[in-house]
């Protein structure tokens, strides 16, 4: 294989495994993309790529930044991106993606503990053991592992939310048009939806972390750039689609917990759709949870070295108590908190991660010369 064609593999690699971890629960069931553009109206029609052009840079970044400086989890970023106060603000950077995380991974445990409940028809514990038992089987293995099935994983992903998204559209693309053409916003200016979708990429960039452990794969600068592309292109086009399609049910689809899941149920009769779209929701929340997963364990393993010598085990172990606790953290209910968390985090990750990655990071890349060196 010549070096752009690893270039290019590894870029799409990362790439997919970014696209699993941004498309979670969230993504899937249409919520976040209901809350944060399609209740602007017809904004929603660019205001994702905005958001998704933040991301993007930022990422690009910080992907360098940790390649050049071979740092491979977050709070080695934070310790090379925050210096010389590194013990202050890395520290601060740690305590919110870890929180974050811990967030993250809750409403997976809980959401897939529910969706497999239904399925197998087993006790919701029994599910989420399940879940949990899975998850570690796949992040266990190391990085390599990770992007070959993070990028299976996302390619099955984008099909079924595709056929799901293009039929839910097809069949109310009259309401599509009327949106747009009498440019029905809900009474909301272009001010308040772009800084809706500033805060959705604010608080989508305190996950971004959970992708630099995988970052030890990518070769050169140029899969980085690649990485970048393939990363803009797949969850551009996931992310235009759910919002038109949702934009078609407008301003019906406003409010609802599961809005893809209402479309689903209240406009067809397909058990084809309906085993299609579970499918997709499982991937997702799976992608999401072995990325966010794996992120935690990448820095409780080099802490844990010194006791637990096998990696194997270490990571095992590590792994293990990681969802754990996120499982723990989602037996207090506090789902709708989680939610509010978010938007929380994201205004904080404006100060604390976008801005310096944007200002200070560039300057953190270490030159090609000098790695060769």
């Amino acid at each position: 294989m010549n070096k752009k064609t690893s270039s290019k593999a590894a870029g799409f690699g990362i790439a997919s495994v970014w696209f699993g971890s941004h498309c979670g629960g969230g993504f899937a069931t249409g919520t976040l993309a209901a809350n944060y553009y399609v209740k602007y109206g017809a904004w929603a029609l660019f205001m994702p790529l905005i958001a998704l052009a933040i991301m993007v840079v930022v990422v690009v970044i910080q992907w360098e930044v940790c390649r050049s400086n071979k740092v491979y989890n977050y709070r080695s970023f934070g310790d090379v991106l925050y210096r010389p106060q590194q013990k202050i603000w890395s520290t601060v950077f740690e305590i919110m993606f870890v929180v974050d995380v811990i967030m993250a991974l809750a409403i997976v445990c809980s959401s897939a503990g529910n969706l497999i409940m239904g399925f197998l028809s087993v006790p919701y514990i029994v599910a989420v053991a399940l879940f949990v038992v899975l998850i570690v089987l796949l992040t266990m293995f190391g990085t390599k592992f990770l992007m070959r099935i993070g990028t299976v994983l996302s390619v099955v992903l984008i099909a079924c939310l595709t056929i799901t998204s293009v039929a839910s559209l097809s069949v109310n693309t009259e309401n599509f048009h009327h949106v747009v053409s009498t440019w029905e916003t809900g009474g909301f200016g272009f001010g308040k939806a772009l800084w809706s979708a500033i805060l959705y990429a604010s608080f989508q960039c305190a996950c971004l972390a959970t992708t630099h452990s995988l970052t030890e794969e990518l070769p050169d600068r140029k899969s980085v750039i690649w990485a970048g592309i393939f990363g803009f292109l797949l969850n551009g086009a996931m992310m235009l689609l759910t919002a038109y399609m949702l934009l078609s049910y407008y301003p019906n689809c406003i409010g609802s917990n599961l809005p893809v899941f209402e479309i689903l149920t209240t406009k067809f009769n397909s058990p084809f759709l309906l085993a299609v779209y579970s499918l997709a929701l499982f991937l997702a929340l799976v992608t999401t949870a072995i990325t966010c997963s794996s992120a935690l364990t990448a820095r409780a393993e080099v802490l844990t070295a010194r006791w637990i010598k096998n990696i194997t085990t270490n990571r095992f172990i590590c792994n293990l108590v990681v969802m754990i606790v996120g499982f723990c953290v989602a037996q207090f209910g506090l789902l709708a908190i989680l939610n509010k968390g978010y938007s929380f985090i994201g205004y904080i990750c404006i100060p604390l991660v976008i801005l310096p990655t944007l200002i200070i990071g560039p300057r953190r890349i270490r030159k090609e010369e000098t790695l060769e060196k």
